[in-house]
């Protein structure tokens, strides 16, 4: 078969759910990323951005939405290595610092952590320092390699 050397092309039509007057009116009602979303029927907070961008570029006017650059801090996913949960996450949640040791209980679709430990009572585990020795072996070299030597 031979090819068609004359037939145009399909042109892959984008549509977008961009509407500069209802982003508008939203935007100066005050309304925060979230309900703007629902409102306009968008998925991803990306694309909110973009299309706040858009409108910021086609009316030459700053427009600031709350929430629209801001993470959800109550939110994890499992990972290929298990659920991340960063400290910057823990530190939303409460006043947990460095070293607080968690129990972990499943409850059917819930994961519940309680802490047992805080560093700062002294009631639990300390945190060991960095300049400390891991291993306590014998107190010089010689000795170690006595030890192996006579074995």
């Amino acid at each position: 078969m031979a090819k068609k050397q004359n037939e145009p092309k399909a042109k892959k039509v984008f549509e977008s759910k961009y509407n500069p007057k209802k982003l508008r009116e939203l935007i100066k009602a005050g309304k925060t990323a979230e309900q703007i979303q629902k409102e306009i029927g968008i998925v991803s907070k990306q694309s909110l951005r973009q299309h706040v961008l858009r409108l910021i570029n086609e009316d030459r006017t700053f427009y600031e939405v709350d929430g629209l650059y801001e993470r959800s801090s109550n939110i994890l996913k499992a990972g290929k290595y298990g659920l991340k949960l960063s400290l910057k996450k823990l530190e939303s949640l409460g006043d947990f610092p460095v070293g607080t040791e968690f129990t972990v209980e499943a409850d059917g679709d819930s994961i519940i952590l309680t802490a047992i430990t805080d560093p700062d009572s002294g009631d639990g585990a300390e945190v060991p320092a960095d300049d400390v020795e891991a291993d306590p072996g014998t107190e010089n070299e010689n000795e170690a390699f006595e030890e192996f030597g006579e074995a």
